[in-house]
């Protein structure tokens, strides 16, 4: 059975049924012809590989009954009479399961691939196999079928955004995390939104404007009084008073300049007042979009651009708008106030310079998308010798502990030669070509005087005019040039703002609720119900964990390193939403909460540590900026770290974070540990607090922390088991669930996972004790 294929369109289409839907339009033909109606499809997705290991191409599609597998392989043909090829798609085989009939649908990783399985009672199937990179899309089709048997709409909390493939084109999009099209984008309504941060600033902005203008009409008037004037009033008139004349020449020429002159000082004078608070407001709002987006926005690849985003793309927009904007409109208003004057003079003559004009353009605008490829392999050349550096200097140690210096200065080598031949390339295109192009703008020049001259000799115009028409000539080269190069500096100006309006637009995964329960403090009480979570979709790190620790009691948790310990913290602060379940606070779900009064009563001791550039003191009353100088001490003294602060060169008034003082791991953790004791909150978690400390450091940290934890919820993370014996309540966590829960000593007595992980950390300390 064959299929035509069309071209790959990838955006959602619309169907009959009154719900949203996600089947791409490239499939459509194939699920037809195989008697499988697409527009009764609320999902289907792509796949790779049947069930024997083969590769082949195989279209999952589930409506609200069945669920549709189509294996098949999509090859290319020579159509009769036609003079290009297609694409066909010949179908092997046709699955049909019932959704009734499958159980509960999961994914298993293995090596290299995964497979789609089906669970119900004791039977389990294998109803796809696929690599692992379509695996995201597959993870969405089980929270499709999910959400048919509990009767939602089947999209519902299912992102289906194709992020490869621009929805109008059909073409890749260069950064899959970006999906804008270069193609398709409307730079125009970019730059009328860059236009709308100008709007507090329209006085200041007309201005400059009505000054460029004036700027302009002084540019064309200074060559008729200089050129046109002088010749055929001065000096081809000799019964006139020839020094009077040529003074009021002189005093005109000089009027003008000085009246130039002025202008272009109150146009930078009234820019400068105005470019950068408008590129700062720019910076502040992209700022600001970056805090409210959520933590997940963060982890992904794009984390490394966002300083570009602030920084670069910024700069870029602000030189576009100071050296390209405003000499955009002076240029554009010289060239069509000189054409205009030119044909007032003299049409025949300014016909013949239109002539050149043309051609000039078109070899300017040629030469700079020559030059244009030449910058991009310049900018990508500079991105890796960029990496290089900083790996180089970052990874110092391992280059010295493996003696690669050598081999690290060979390869940097390597890559600094290509970026010399880019620039090389680029150098000598630039001394070919212009010289070329004006030669050949001096042929238009040598016409327009020929043809100029015959008119001069014949009185059908004057010497002077034939001057300024020569003076105008090379006045129309510089526009044509800047506006040739002007495009290069349009278009890395819209790619920046693209990317600026990307993060401003950008909405966080966790926003503040819409109708948020009225609360002043919390007491404490955390319950978890049913929770899953995933980072990788598909790929579920806590699966239906269900937990309780009343106020004022202490849990510990244990488990191996990917149990999902620290992501259940994360839960719980709701730096992340689950895709299931809830987390409750005093009964109330985390998501109903304000988000203020949930982060400002739950504190966090993080095994990763950040400090910000800054003070220790600032650093320590970071969560409350409030805090006085004996309150910092004191919680200093709390996390035991007063000893070592008051042995640094300025006390607490020594610098940290980048570039400030080199603190080990263990005194960064009770700064930490400082910070977490004096924001005061009501709800503690203790994700490996102790874990970059000596024994006897460690020591005094667990004596403050217990006095800390009086009357305070508090969630004690830990790997080393010893640090928990003491807790009110155990909760041994395994693959995402919670498999034990108790005492220290019911759990020693079921004698299971907590007593297997307990004793091989205990034979550890022997042999380490031996040794």
């Amino acid at each position: 059975m064959k299929a035509k294929k069309k071209g790959k369109k990838t955006s959602p289409v619309k169907s009959n049924t009154d719900f949203k839907v996600y089947v791409p339009e490239y499939m459509h033909s194939v699920f037809r012809t195989n008697g499988i109606a697409p527009e009764k499809l609320c999902f289907a997705v792509h796949t790779d590989m049947t069930l024997g290991g083969d590769f082949s191409d195989v279209y999952v599609g589930v409506d609200k009954e069945n669920l549709y597998i189509v294996y098949g392989v999509e090859q290319v043909v020579k159509v009769d009479g036609a003079k290009r090829l297609v694409s066909e798609y010949l179908t092997h085989e046709v699955v049909t399961h019932k959704l009734s009939d499958l159980g509960e649908l999961d994914t298993e990783n293995l090596l290299s691939t995964c497979r789609l399985v089906s669970k119900k009672d004791d039977k389990r199937e294998i109803l796809l196999l696929f690599t692992l990179g379509h695996t995201g899309f597959v993870g969405k089709m089980i929270k499709v079928t999910k959400n048919i048997g509990k009767g939602l709409e089947p999209l519902f909390e299912v992102r289906v955004e194709d992020n490869l493939f621009c929805k109008e084109c059909g073409t890749r999009y260069p950064e899959p995390e970006r999906a804008m099209c270069a193609k398709c984008t409307d730079k125009m309504s970019i730059f009328f939104r860059l236009l709308s941060f100008f709007k507090y600033y329209k006085g200041k902005v007309l201005a400059c404007f009505l000054i460029m203008i004036a700027l302009t009409a002084l540019g064309i008037m200074a060559p008729i009084v200089g050129m046109q004037f002088f010749i055929d009033e001065v000096i081809m008139n000799p019964e006139s008073r020839w020094f009077t004349r040529v003074g009021a020449v002189v005093l005109i020429i000089m009027g003008i300049r000085f009246l130039t002159t002025g202008l272009n000082v109150l146009y930078q004078f009234v820019l400068s007042k105005t470019m950068p608070w408008i590129i700062y407001d720019l910076q502040v709002r992209i700022f600001e979009a970056m805090q409210r987006l959520s933590v997940s926005f963060y982890t992904s690849k794009r984390t490394g651009s966002l300083m570009n985003q602030v920084g670069r793309d910024s700069r870029n927009i602000y030189w576009f708008f100071i050296d390209g904007l405003p000499f955009v409109v002076i240029n554009l208003s010289m060239f069509i106030g000189i054409i205009t004057v030119m044909f007032i003079m003299q049409w025949e003559l300014a016909l013949l310079t239109l002539i050149i004009v043309p051609f000039a353009a078109i070899m300017f605008r040629m030469l700079m998308r020559m030059f244009r490829t030449f910058h991009h392999k310049f900018w990508v050349v500079n991105s890796q010798l960029n990496n290089m550096v900083s790996d180089s200097v970052n990874g110092q140690r391992v280059i010295k502990a493996f003696a690669r210096e050598d081999e690290e200065s060979r390869r940097f080598g390597a890559s600094s030669s290509k970026q010399a031949l880019i620039q090389t390339s680029s150098a000598n295109l630039a001394w070919t070509a212009f010289p070329l192009i004006y030669a050949f703008m001096f042929i238009g020049q040598v016409a327009v005087t020929v043809v100029g001259g015959m008119m001069v000799i014949n009185d059908q115009i004057t010497l002077g005019t034939l001057m300024l028409f020569l003076s105008f000539l090379a006045m129309l080269y510089g526009p044509l040039e800047f506006m040739s190069a002007v495009s290069n500096w349009w278009a890395r100006c819209v790619d920046a703002a693209q990317r600026v309006f990307e993060v401003i637009d950008a909405k966080a995964d966790i926003e503040e609720p819409k109708d948020p329960v009225k609360m002043t403090k919390i007491k404490g009480d955390i319950k978890i119900k049913d929770l899953w979570f995933q980072y990788e979709p598909a790929v579920p790190i806590i699966k239906g964990m269900n937990l309780e620790v009343k106020a004022g009691k202490t849990l510990g948790i244990v488990g191996k390193t990917g149990s999902g310990k620290s992501t259940l913290a994360n839960l719980i602060a709701r730096l992340y939403d689950p895709i299931e379940g809830t987390v409750l606070v005093d009964g109330v779900d985390v998501k109903r909460m304000p988000l203020s009064l949930l982060r400002s009563q739950i504190g966090i001791v993080s095994q990763e540590i950040y400090l910000f550039i800054g003070s220790i003191a600032d650093n320590i009353r970071y969560a409350n900026p409030d805090a006085t100088v004996e309150q910092v001490v004191w919680a200093a003294k709390m996390a035991s770290a007063h000893d070592f602060i008051i042995s640094l060169p300025d006390g607490y008034e020594t610098r940290v974070g980048a570039g400030g003082q080199d603190l080990s791991g263990g005194e960064k953790q009770r700064l930490s540990i400082a910070r977490t004791i004096i924001q005061n909150p009501q709800i503690l978690i203790l994700d490996e607090a102790t874990a970059a400390m000596d024994t006897e450091t460690e020591g005094k940290i667990q004596e403050a922390l217990n006095k800390l934890q009086s009357g305070r919820t508090t969630i004690a993370i830990a790997h080393r088991l010893s640090t928990l014996k003491d807790v009110d309540s155990l909760a041994v966590i395994k693959e995402g669930k919670v498999v034990e829960f108790g005492t220290h000593e019911d759990l020693m007595k079921k004698k299971g996972e907590y007593h297997k992980l307990y004793n091989i950390q205990l034979e550890g300390l022997k042999v380490i004790s031996m040794d």
